[in-house]
């Protein structure tokens, strides 16, 4: 069977059309994986984070000064941000036992570092004994996770078997 030049020239068509769908699916899936994975790592909405005026901070979690434990204003994505010492859940009391604490522990002066565990055990604690429905969860990345893993799998099973036409075409002469 005699080849004709019009077949070479519709097989570069659908390779160049298979590659430029391909592509973007693979990468996209894979963004979606490695945003999935690192989703754990941010601090939750019940989450102290002391730290020193002028320090970066992030999207989440409440940042404190780490010798005097009052709100910080610190700046992070999304521009100028200022901790309150209100947790999502608490109630007026829960929330001022929480300062309450937090005075206490820093009437000599300065927070240690088991200061700072206290206080974040005091907090987990509180939020631990909410009702269901009242404690806020921090998002996991699960649902990124498995869109990642679909695209990515899709894009993989998508290559081989082009690669596998490809190659039995190449084999055959065509």
């Amino acid at each position: 069977m005699r080849r004709k030049t019009g077949d070479s020239t519709a097989a570069a068509l659908l390779t160049v059309l298979a590659g430029s769908l391909l592509l973007p699916v693979l990468l996209v899936g894979v963004v979606f994986l490695i945003i999935g994975l690192n989703r754990g790592s941010e601090p939750g909405p019940y989450t102290v984070i002391f730290a020193k005026a002028g320090d970066e901070c992030g999207t989440q979690g409440q940042y404190l000064d780490a010798s005097t434990g009052k709100p910080l204003q610190c700046m992070g994505p999304g521009g100028f941000r200022t901790a309150s010492l209100e947790f999502p859940g608490f109630s007026r009391e829960q929330n001022d036992d929480v300062r309450r604490w937090l005075t206490t522990l820093a009437e000599d002066g300065d927070l240690s570092v088991f200061d700072h565990r206290s206080i974040q055990a005091k907090i987990d604690g509180i939020a631990a004994g909410l009702p269901p429905g009242t404690r806020v969860e921090p998002e996991s990345g699960e649902t990124k996770l498995w869109i990642g893993a679909a695209l990515t799998g899709a894009g993989l099973l998508l290559g081989s078997g082009f690669a596998w036409r490809w190659y039995r075409n190449r084999r055959t002469g065509f």
